[in-house]
């Protein structure tokens, strides 16, 4: 077997590749709606956006704990390339489509199959020494945000000067060789013999049990749920505002792109920062601060002019949103079992992903509603029940460890 950092190291230019190919197509879908498929009713598009935005949440929220499963079963490596491969597929599926009614068919069987990050995050965290797994996941999703903050300032370029069928083709050209580095470079940390039959439906119904049955996972779920709502809430509205900020400019594809690449680049520092620091403060801590600022910096959003104020003020907020992600992931790899952590995380990514599917649609229907600044005001009151809950939880989780008189890693 490889080194663990050579695998390691493998495993994060894969996912970082993996997650700036759909950064690529993603931020662009709304104007791919609206220019190449002709919607240009206003109040049609955003409710078209919105919907086809949480599609792919739906359908990844339900599947994913079945592939978490199967990867702690299986193979967690098997998992990732299904994702990889399968999700270059549909994505060259989608230039071909005239209509909004087969991008959405498209996007909801893309849910079923891709879920790259989670994917990774289960090989990540079974690849890493124990010691080494906080900051191995801290690596990984800076990898995310920079493949976050790169695609999409490239799909905006590809977008505005190729058109934005081209950029699909892109996404997927991406996926397929991030497929192929780890096809050829990643390699398995265990290999556990598969159950057959019955034996694998109890097995699932076991693995629920140990969400439902543990408070603080429950959580963490709800708090991860809820992080991606407040992030997902502006993406299909976004390119629609930064029109409306740009008074005509001809290119509203590449600001799009700035403003999500330089908030993503912004991310990718906190996680950085967060994987590297936060056991020093406390993981419990850490994620109640990022909470906090995330919501106190969401709010002045609704009040900005242009798109530099929009695009400072968003990645100021991001910085702090993103670092939550880290401390959460690391609470439930020093929480759960090694052999439980695939479908952990495969739920862990159920409640992220309904939060991203949540998150398009009541963003939508504010813009729609109300207007476009007040899905600002939304995003910050949810961090901010966000923030609220962990308090609680902390508080109940730190009694009941003093209670049973042993040490708290994760305070």
């Amino acid at each position: 077997m490889k080194p663990w950092k050579a695998n390691y190291t493998a495993l994060l230019i894969a996912e970082t590749l993996a997650v700036a190919g759909f950064g690529i197509s993603n931020p662009i879908t709304p104007l791919f709606l609206s220019e190449d498929l002709g919607i240009t009713d206003p109040q049609t598009l955003k409710i078209w956006s919105g919907i086809i935005q949480s599609s792919s949440s739906v359908t990844l929220a339900l599947f994913a704990p079945i592939w978490g499963h199967l990867a702690d079963k299986y193979s967690r490596r098997l998992m990732l390339l299904r994702a990889m491969f399968l999700g270059g597929v549909i994505v060259a599926l989608i230039p071909l489509t005239n209509a909004p009614w087969q991008v959405l068919i498209l996007r909801t069987i893309q849910g079923c199959f891709v879920g790259t990050v989670s994917a990774a995050t289960v090989l990540a965290a079974g690849i890493a020494p124990a010691a080494q797994v906080a900051l191995a996941l801290g690596l990984l999703q800076t990898g995310v945000s920079i493949g976050n903050s790169l695609g999409p300032l490239f799909g905006g370029v590809v977008s505005d000067f190729f058109g934005r069928r081209i950029a699909f083709l892109f996404t997927s050209l991406i996926l397929v060789i991030a497929g192929l580095i780890v096809l050829k470079w990643v390699e398995d940390d265990t290999r556990p013999r598969p159950p057959k039959g019955e034996k694998v439906k109890k097995g699932i119904t076991s693995d629920m049990g140990i969400i439902f049955a543990s408070p603080v996972l429950l959580a963490l779920m709800a708090v991860s749920f809820s992080i991606q709502t407040s992030s997902s809430i502006i993406t299909p509205i976004l390119p629609l505002f930064v029109r409306e900020l740009a008074a005509g400019s001809r290119y509203v594809g590449s600001a799009t792109g700035i403003v999500l690449g330089v908030g993503a680049a912004t991310t990718a520092l906190a996680t950085f920062l967060v994987g590297k620091y936060a056991s020093r403060l406390g993981y419990w801590k850490t994620l109640i601060f990022c909470l906090a600022a995330g919501c106190v910096l969401s709010f002045p959003q609704i009040f900005v002019t242009n798109i530099t104020q929009l695009t400072v003020m968003r990645s100021m907020a991001m910085f702090f949103i993103g670092g939550a992600i880290p401390v959460l992931n690391a609470i439930i790899a020093v929480t759960v079992d090694r052999d439980k952590q695939g479908i952990v995380y495969g739920f862990n990514t159920s409640f992220s992903n309904a939060g991203a599917a949540l998150g398009p649609v009541i963003g939508s229907v504010t813009a729609a509603v109300f207007s476009f600044r007040s899905v600002f005001a939304v995003t910050a009151l949810i961090l901010g029940f966000s923030a609220s809950v962990t308090v609680w939880r902390r508080k109940k989780y730190l009694k009941m460890r003093e209670e049973e008189n042993q040490d708290n890693p994760v305070s």
